[in-house]
């Protein structure tokens, strides 16, 4: 038989993957890997490289990100505990986008997307050849092996191979550049501080750069979880402070550092660090937090070029990527200085992308008769006459799960100032139907407490069967 009636009969190559990344640090290593042109969608946080901010952004979160940090921790505990999902899933983009390949991560749902809320969100809209790739970094290797499931994924795992050996020669040389230039004197001690409010130290995979960098971390150890510091004086045992909150370019970080008078204190000019002008602010953004391979290798060069001052400079992140406290003022006060807020949209209801193609019914607060409005008003009139009892079991399952109990939902009503404002009796609400789509339901309710001329927003985020069972609550968050 020639060769020309083989390939008559041979199959059809395989059709390239079609990726959508949910996960910041997953984009960054499909692009490193060649393979943007693969990805067709990606979530509201992946920006590098800048190329992927003109795919469609499949994701919103339901806090607002610009909040301050103690403000913005207390929605996500918040949102953690009596809502579900920290984010919401365009379900219309992600179905038309027909992904075949999905990258999410299973490691902090604060972060990003998990699969819990993509299986929610998504069932039976996804093709069934859909393979979901959820990584789970906690330590160094687990970046490097996550940077290889990706690459198998992509079917480009040569890639993979000789991107994995770049990263541990560019360490490898790293490590023993410091070790040079520290010579016989011991590593220094440093600290990473990941959040403000509450005030948090690291670890993970971060500790593990450190370590290349031939420093010793403090308050975090690799593969551990960051630690709650209770106070800024157990920052005494530091010899180096670099400030890089997860999440907060350097701009950020000095307009959070001035809004909570962290740096005024008493405990805070009588740390160690700071009496011998060693603390650094740092992109918490896409450096520290991050676990992709620039975050991972620019970590380590940042934390070499601020430990050891004969490295100042050396891989060109002093100045662009961290700076001295002492140089924070000229930095942010520059020409062409990084916005302290980001440009994101927030979910509300109903995602701007996809929204026409939703089967979505709208109506004023006189619907009354709307069973998803008398639901959300039978659980306030529940919380309103104090019975905490019938107000818990009009949840879903999963949020009955998440609350744990009656008495737990009690008490985070009762605890949060914001969600105590619907068990008031003299409360009044207003109610309206946002999005009422097959077995999802979205209801908003504006509440305003007696004598009070400040008006809250709700949304109750509304399930049930699909052979049209009872509405229960699936979660509620509060508008930002």
């Amino acid at each position: 038989m020639s060769d020309a009636n083989m390939n008559q009969h041979a199959p059809p190559p395989p059709s390239p993957p079609r990726v959508l990344s949910l996960l910041s640090a997953a984009t960054e290593i499909v692009a490193r890997l060649g393979c943007t042109h693969l990805l067709v969608g990606r979530s509201h946080g992946c920006d590098d490289p800048a190329l992927v901010t003109s795919l469609p952004v499949a994701t919103a979160p339901r806090v607002n990100p610009n909040a301050p940090s103690s403000e913005l921790d207390a929605q996500v505990r918040v949102q953690a505990a009596s809502g579900g999902p920290i984010y919401q899933i365009d379900n219309a983009l992600v179905s038309s986008a027909q992904p075949t390949v999905i990258i999410t991560q299973e490691q902090c749902r604060i972060c990003a997307v998990t699969p819990e809320d993509l299986t929610r969100a998504c069932d039976n809209l996804l093709p069934p050849s859909a393979k979901l790739i959820t990584i789970m970094p906690v330590s160094l290797e687990d970046v490097l092996g996550d940077v290889m499931t990706i690459a198998n994924a992509m079917g480009v795992s040569d890639r993979g191979t000789r991107l994995v050996a770049h990263i541990r020669r560019q360490l490898t040389a790293l490590q023993s550049s410091t070790l040079d230039v520290l010579g016989n004197f011991p590593r220094p001690k440093v600290a990473h501080v990941e959040w403000l409010a509450p005030l948090m130290g690291s670890g993970y995979w971060i500790a593990e750069c450190v370590n290349y960098a031939s420093g010793e971390m403090v308050h975090g150890y690799a593969g551990g979880h960051s630690q709650t510091l209770e106070k800024v004086e157990l920052l005494s045992n530091a010899d180096f402070i670099i400030i890089a909150p997860c999440g907060f370019s350097i701009e950020r970080t000095w307009e959070e550092l001035q809004t909570m008078n962290i740096l005024d204190s008493i405990e805070w000019r009588e740390l160690p660090a700071v009496v011998g002008g060693r603390v650094a602010i740092a992109d918490g953004n896409k450096y520290y937090n991050r676990s992709s391979v620039a975050s991972i290798l620019g970590t380590a060069e940042i934390v070499a070029e601020f430990i050891h001052p004969e490295m100042r400079g050396m891989y060109g992140h002093h100045g662009e990527r961290w700076v001295r406290l002492e140089e924070i003022h000229a930095f942010c006060g520059r020409a062409g200085a990084e916005p302290t807020k980001k440009d994101v949209v927030l979910a509300n209801g109903i995602p701007e992308q996809g929204r026409a193609t939703l089967k979505s019914l709208q109506c004023d607060s006189t619907t009354k008769n709307s069973m998803t409005i008398q639901h959300v008003e039978n659980q306030i009139a529940a919380l309103q006459r104090g019975d905490y009892d019938a107000a818990f079991l009009l949840n879903s399952p999963e949020n009955k799960k998440r609350l744990v109990s009656a008495e737990k939902f009690e008490a985070i009503v009762s605890g949060w100032t914001s969600f105590k404002v619907l068990s008031f009796p003299q409360t009044s609400c207003e109610y309206r139907e946002v999005q009422v789509d097959g077995t999802i339901a979205n209801v908003k309710v504006e509440a305003r407490a007696e004598a009070s001329d400040e008006v809250l927003c709700f949304f109750f985020d509304l399930r049930r069967s699909e052979n049209g069972g009872p509405w229960e609550t699936d979660g509620v968050r509060i508008e930002c």
